[in-house]
C-alpha cells in the first residue's frame, strides 16, 4: 500500500523523520447518516425572501417624533454598560460589542428577567457608564479547548517531523479542512517546498519555514482529530499541541512580538490566529491578528502594485495573504463585535487576483477516484515543483481516506448508502475550488464590514429614520450580491455538467450559512418590542418586516442543517471553524423573538421552537468534544427555561436537561466560567 511504502521510500532518501513513537491508537469515523446529507440535498437549499413576506423591504418614510435609533435594541451603542477586563487572556475574553450574538444573548436575558428600559428607549449619553449587573460578558462562551501551552517548547526538538506520509496526509487534511476559505498558503507550491524541509535547517530561513509548516499541519492534526478521521498507530508527540509547541520553538509564538517580519512570517502569524480561533482562544487569536495587520501595512500588501519588476505570481500571493487576513479580521469581528484595525477605505488591492491560477487548491477527487492522474493546472511545473510529489500527495491522501471509509464500513452497514451527487459522507474530499468562490466570500465580508460600520459603530445619524434608511440599502446591497451570484455557487443550483458535477459542495453551504448569519445582523436592530407610542405607520411596518426577515435568516440557516447531527459528520461537511458562532447567532435570534412574546411571529410559536430545539441539539453534539459548545448549551439552556415560563403550553420535555461534559470542563472552571446573573 502507498502510505506503507513511502517511509520506506524515503528512510533513506533526504527526508527523515527525527523521532516520535508509534503507539497504536484507534478512531474510527461515525457512523454514515443518509439522513444527513439528503438534509443538504441541493432541491432543499433555496434562497429565502430577505424581507420575510415580500421581495424586498419597502423604503422606509416618515419618522416618528423625536425617535432616535436609542429606540430599538441598539440603544446602549457607543457606550460601555460596565468596566472589562482581559481576566487572563483565554476565551473570548474583554470588550463584547453589540454585533456579537453574546450581546443578543445579554439582551435576551435582560428582556425575561425585566432590566428596566431592556427595550425601551433610554436617554443616556455616549461614554456614559452603566451601571447594570447585566453585563453581556457574563455570557462570552468562547473557552479555550485546549490549553495552548501544554506542551513545552523548552522540552521537545524544534527540528521533530512527522514521518513523510503522515506530513503528506497532515497537509492535504488543511487544506481541505478549509476549501480555499483562508488561502495563506497554496497547496501546490507548499508541496513542492516540502523537501526543501527535509533536513534539519537552523538557518533564520529556515526555522521560518518549518514554523509555518508546523502551524499548518496542526490545523490539520486538529480537523482530523475532530472528525474521527486520525486513523491508526499515532505517535504521542503526532498532536496539534506539540506541532504548535515546535513552532513556538522556532519562534513563531502567540506571546513574542515579531521584528519586522517578512510576507512568509506574516503568513505564519496568519496561521497562528488561524489555529487559536479554532481551539477558542478567541483573544489570543485576535491579538495575534492584528499584529499581523499591523506587518502586513507595514509592507504594503494593503495597496495595489504598478512596479512592473513584481510577478503575477507575487502580486497574486500578496493579494492572498492581505485579504485572508482580512476575512478573519472581519469573522473575529462578528464574533466579538469590537472594531476591526482595517479601515477599506485604505485598501486598493485587486480583488480580481483572488480569481487567478493559484488562488487556492487544485482541484482533487472523490474516493474511487484513486486511479485518475492529478488534473492539470494552469501553472508551470517550474512553479509547483516535481509533479511526482503532488502526485504521491494526493494518492497517499485518498489513501488515508479509503482507510478511513473501510473502518466505518466495518461498524456500520449504512456507510454505502445512496446519496445526493457530491455530498456523501464517506467521499467529501475535496472537489474543484472554483476561482469564483473567494471573490463571491469576501464580498460578503466586505458587506459585514460596512453593515458594522454603519449599523454598529455609533458614529452615524442617531435618528430611527436615518438607521432604517442604512438598513434598506445594505439590504439592497445583500439582495444584489444573491442576484449576481454565480450559479454553480447558489445552494439551489444542481450539477448541470463534466464541471460542476466535480464542485466542492461545501463551499455552497458555506455560503449560504454566511449570508444567513448577515441577514441575522442587519436586520437585528429591529429584532425588538415595540416601544415608540408615536410611531409613523411606514416605520412601524419597516420595524417588523426587518424583525421577521431577522428571525427569518435563523430559521433559514438552521434549516440547511441535517435534522440529526452527529459530531464527526458536521465537521466534514459544514463550515466547522464558524458553525458554533452560526448556531449560536440562530438560536440567540430566536431566544430573543421568543423573550418579547414572538411578536413578529404571532400563531408560530410552535415553529420558532422547533427551530430552537435543532440549535440546541446541534450545541448539545458539539458540547462533548468542546468546552465553548459546551459553555453555550448551559447558557442557553438557562435561558430556554426562562424563557419558557412566558408561555404556558411550552413543551421542554424533548429538550435534554444536561450536555456530555467535555474533558477539561472540572468542577473548578463549572465554579469559575458559569458565573452569569441568576434571576
Amino acid at each position: 500500500m502507498l502510505l506503507n511504502t513511502l517511509d520506506a521510500m524515503t528512510e533513506n532518501h533526504v527526508y527523515q523523520q527525527s523521532g516520535g513513537d508509534s503507539t497504536a491508537s484507534h478512531d474510527n469515523l461515525s457512523k454514515a447518516k443518509d439522513h444527513a446529507a439528503k438534509q443538504l440535498d441541493p432541491e432543499r437549499l433555496r434562497w429565502p425572501q430577505i424581507a420575510g413576506e415580500g421581495s424586498s423591504l419597502n423604503r422606509p418614510g416618515a419618522e416618528q417624533p423625536n425617535a432616535s435609533s436609542r429606540a430599538g435594541s441598539l440603544n446602549t451603542i457607543g457606550e460601555l454598560s460596565s468596566v472589562v477586563n482581559l481576566a487572563q487572556g483565554g476565551g473570548a475574553s474583554g470588550l463584547v460589542g453589540h454585533m456579537s450574538e453574546v450581546a443578543w444573548i445579554d439582551q435576551a436575558f435582560a428582556v425575561v428577567r425585566g432590566r428596566p428600559d431592556a427595550t425601551r428607549p433610554r436617554l443616556l449619553t455616549s461614554g456614559v457608564l452603566d451601571p447594570h449587573v447585566f453585563s453581556a460578558t457574563n455570557f462570552i462562551y468562547f473557552v479555550d479547548d485546549n490549553e495552548v501551552l501544554a506542551v513545552n517548547e523548552d522540552r521537545i526538538d524544534p527540528y521533530q517531523r512527522p514521518s513523510f506520509s503522515r506530513s503528506l496526509i497532515l497537509t492535504e487534511a488543511y487544506f481541505h479542512a478549509l476549501q480555499g476559505a483562508f488561502p495563506f498558503v497554496v497547496r501546490d507550491e507548499f508541496l513542492a517546498n516540502l523537501f526543501d524541509m527535509s533536513t534539519p535547517q537552523h538557518s533564520w530561513r529556515g526555522r521560518r519555514q518549518l514554523a509555518k509548516a508546523n502551524m499548518i499541519w496542526a490545523i490539520g492534526s486538529k480537523w482530523l482529530e475532530m472528525t474521527g478521521m486520525n486513523g491508526e498507530a499515532l505517535s504521542p508527540t503526532d498532536t496539534h499541541p506539540h506541532y504548535y509547541a515546535r513552532a513556538r520553538a522556532l519562534g513563531l509564538d502567540h506571546r513574542v512580538v515579531f521584528d519586522h517580519p517578512n510576507i512568509d512570517q506574516v503568513q505564519a502569524m496568519g496561521l497562528l490566529a488561524l489555529y487559536l480561533l479554532f481551539n477558542g482562544s478567541v483573544t489570543r487569536a485576535w491579538n495575534t491578528l492584528g499584529c499581523a495587520i499591523r506587518h502586513a501595512t507595514a509592507l504594503g500588501l494593503h495597496l495595489q502594485v504598478t512596479d512592473p519588476s513584481v510577478s503575477n505570481e507575487d502580486l497574486r500571493r500578496r493579494a492572498r495573504t492581505w485579504y485572508s487576513l482580512y476575512s478573519l479580521e472581519v469573522l473575529i469581528s462578528e464574533i466579538t463585535g469590537r472594531p476591526k484595525s482595517i479601515s477599506v477605505s485604505d485598501v486598493t488591492a485587486p480583488i480580481d487576483l483572488l480569481a487567478g491560477p493559484a488562488s487556492g487548491s487544485t482541484r482533487s477527487t472523490s474516493l474511487d477516484d484513486s486511479t485518475r492522474s492529478v488534473p492539470p493546472v494552469p501553472i508551470s511545473t517550474t512553479q509547483v515543483g516535481e509533479p511526482i510529489l503532488l502526485e504521491i500527495s494526493r494518492k497517499a491522501w485518498l489513501e488515508h481516506l479509503k482507510l478511513m471509509q473501510n473502518n466505518n464500513t466495518a461498524t456500520s452497514s449504512s456507510s454505502s448508502s445512496s446519496l445526493s451527487p457530491g455530498l456523501t459522507i464517506g467521499d467529501d474530499d475535496d472537489h474543484a475550488i472554483p476561482t469564483t468562490y473567494l471573490p463571491q466570500r469576501l464580498h460578503l465580508c466586505l458587506l459585514s464590514d460596512k453593515i458594522a460600520r454603519q449599523l454598529y459603530s455609533g458614529t452615524n445619524d442617531p435618528s430611527w429614520l436615518g438607521l432604517q434608511r442604512r438598513i434598506h440599502d445594505l439590504e439592497a446591497e445583500l439582495r444584489r450580491w444573491v442576484e449576481t451570484l454565480p450559479e454553480n455557487l447558489s445552494p439551489a443550483s444542481s450539477p448541470a455538467g463534466r464541471g460542476d458535477e466535480f464542485l466542492n459542495p461545501r463551499i455552497r453551504i458555506e455560503l449560504a450559512m454566511y449570508y444567513h448569519s448577515l441577514q441575522m445582523i442587519l436586520y437585528r436592530p429591529c429584532l425588538c418590542a415595540n416601544s415608540a407610542e408615536a410611531e409613523a405607520v411606514e416605520s412601524r411596518e419597516f420595524n417588523h418586516r426587518a424583525a421577521r426577515a431577522c428571525v427569518l435568516g435563523a430559521l433559514s440557516m438552521l434549516a440547511l442543517l441535517p435534522d440529526v447531527p452527529t459530531i464527526k459528520e458536521i465537521y466534514r461537511l459544514l463550515p466547522w471553524w464558524s458553525l458554533l458562532h452560526f448556531v449560536a447567532q440562530a438560536s440567540a435570534v430566536l431566544h430573543l423573538e421568543l423573550a418579547i412574546d414572538a411578536q413578529h411571529f404571532e400563531g408560530e410559536v410552535d415553529k420558532l421552537v422547533e427551530s430552537v430545539a435543532k440549535a440546541m441539539r446541534y450545541l448539545h453534539c458539539m458540547a462533548g468534544a468542546s468546552l465553548s459548545a459546551y459553555r453555550a448549551w448551559k447558557i442557553f439552556r438557562v435561558l430556554l427555561n426562562e424563557v419558557s415560563r412566558r408561555y404556558h403550553n411550552m413543551d421542554l420535555n424533548d429538550f435534554a436537561q444536561d450536555a456530555p461534559r467535555p474533558h477539561g470542563w472540572t468542577e473548578e472552571v463549572e465554579k469559575v466560567m458559569c458565573v452569569w446573573p441568576t434571576d
